[in-house]
């Protein structure tokens, strides 16, 4: 891949229905080069590009003084090496020989229609049009890992479809639409047929014996106590096999994880720790997990020799059980476990599952503790989309506009801050982050500050009462009187 270079680039700063636009300095390639460097990108990570593709474009078309952009090819988009897409700002003189490249004709009979030969004239429909060539571009050149299905296939040729068919009633009519209609990738759980073949019989084994040993129970608080116990005291005690006690560890594991009743894993565990280690070390998880709290030390030694034990194929259930126990150690080095454990359990889980929620919840607090913002952040993102509950999805939207702050990324952390107060419009909390974030910047214009606070404040005076707001109107020398804001700093 040729070195990072400079570009100057347009920085987008969407509110509500409405868009600002400045310039900025960024390191990164030309997307056209950076695509034919990744052959075999991530299906995930093409998703994500191509919906940012249209995301920026979307914001392009909200400016108002120029509400287009011209030239949408893989020639005036520049990626980051953080993956973040930006379009080039062709005003700048340092860009002029990108754009005397991208007026050749080779480039503009690739990305203008037929009847539009030269970049002459701007509209949203030559945008478009270019974004759907684009696309088309983009999965010509690269081979997403796994392939396309059919079903996205098919959805992606829809896409390009519409895109092209400029000035048709059937094409999109704002890259919204665009953006809205890209597939989501999910992973699915990868089972090969010997694997379900042995989760089949796993799962037939764990219910017989749960079966045998209820009916074990009830046979010994019977008449036939008596004679088990005789049978003990004679040492006829019977050992079991090693596939029964394998079978018994998934049943305390269901206990664990389907129906957390932790008492009822141990009962089962009991049964098993003198013959098979693991379950020892197990019970002893599940031990801490009551609140029976361990040594630090002690119980690392346990979750240690339980993972060292875990089965080569199907080890999900058991990194799951891991992970509930390396939660409760405080360490670096317990957090860096669950991570490594749950990008494992990750691989194997539907990605909209309750299970794979669980594991990026202790992912992400992981993640903090080992202060990787960018990750947590990225994780919350995906936790978002699978959190219906507003109150949750408020503070979510919290956590990663903070993380994003963290680690310098405050484009991402004003982006997230946006969707966040137009989805939670009775959030006062997220609006005085919006007014933060827009005031601590020195290159947002103090007009687009007052614009916002005022219009937070039509909707709700209550703003002015908290304290948070007061802090703000110390820090930046905010002013209000009446319907009037000044922003003095």
């Amino acid at each position: 891949m040729a070195s990072k270079e400079e570009y100057d680039v347009l920085r987008l700063i969407e509110h509500g229905q409405t868009c600002y636009i400045s310039s900025e300095c960024v390191e990164g390639w030309i997307l056209a080069g950076w695509l034919k460097s990744q052959p075999g990108i991530p299906k995930g990570r093409l998703f994500a590009l191509i919906r940012d593709l249209a995301g920026q474009l979307g914001m392009i078309h909200k400016c108002r003084k120029k509400p287009c952009y011209q030239y949408v090819n893989p020639y005036s988009i520049v990626v980051t090496e953080e993956g973040r897409l930006y379009f080039l700002d062709l005003e700048a003189g340092s860009n002029e020989k990108q754009l005397k490249f991208m007026q050749k004709r080779a480039v503009r009979e690739c990305f203008l229609p037929a009847e539009e030969a030269y970049y002459q004239k701007a509209s949203t429909g030559l945008d478009i049009y270019g974004a759907g060539k684009t696309i088309q571009y983009i999965l010509s050149v690269t081979v997403p890992q796994p392939p396309l299905n059919r079903r996205e296939e098919r959805r992606f040729q829809n896409i390009i479809s519409k895109c092209l068919k400029y000035q048709s009633k059937l094409a999109y009519q704002s890259a919204a639409e665009i953006r809205r209609n890209i597939p989501q990738y999910r992973k699915k759980i990868r089972h090969s047929r010997i694997r379900r073949k042995k989760a089949f019989m796993i799962g037939g084994a764990v219910l017989f014996l749960a079966a045998a040993w209820k009916l074990q129970d009830l046979i010994q608080m019977g008449r036939h106590q008596a004679v088990t116990q005789a049978s003990q005291e004679d040492g006829n005690t019977r050992k079991p096999p090693a596939w029964e006690a394998q079978g018994i560890m998934e049943l305390a594991m269901a206990y664990i994880l389907d129906v957390e009743d932790y008492e009822k894993s141990i009962r089962y565990l009991e049964k098993i720790k003198d013959d098979y280690t693991p379950a020892e070390d197990l019970q002893e998880v599940v031990e801490a997990l009551l609140g029976r709290r361990k040594e630090p030390g002690e119980l690392g030694k346990h979750l240690k020799a339980l993972e060292e034990a875990a089965p080569e194929e199907g080890c999900e259930r058991w990194y799951r059980c891991l992970i509930r126990g390396y939660g409760l150690l405080n360490t670096r080095q317990s957090a860096e476990s669950i991570l490594r454990l749950g990008k494992a359990c990750l691989d194997e889980l539907d990605e909209e599952s309750e299970e794979s929620k669980e594991v990026k919840e202790y992912m992400v607090s992981a993640c903090e503790r080992v202060e990787e913002s960018e990750e947590a952040a990225r994780i919350y993102e995906e936790l978002l989309e699978q959190t219906e509950d507003n109150g949750k999805r408020e503070e979510i939207y919290r956590k990663i506009i903070v993380l994003y702050e963290n680690c310098g990324q405050n484009d991402r952390a004003l982006d997230a801050c946006i969707r966040g107060v137009e989805e939670q419009t009775d959030s006062e909390g997220l609006k005085i982050m919006h007014i933060r974030l827009l005031c601590q910047d020195g290159a947002v214009d103090r007009g687009l500050c007052v614009q916002t606070i005022q219009g937070y404040i039509s909707q709700s005076r209550e703003i002015l009462e908290m304290e948070e707001f007061q802090k703000l109107q110390r820090e930046y020398e905010i002013q209000v009187e009446g319907d009037q804001v000044w922003v003095g700093r």
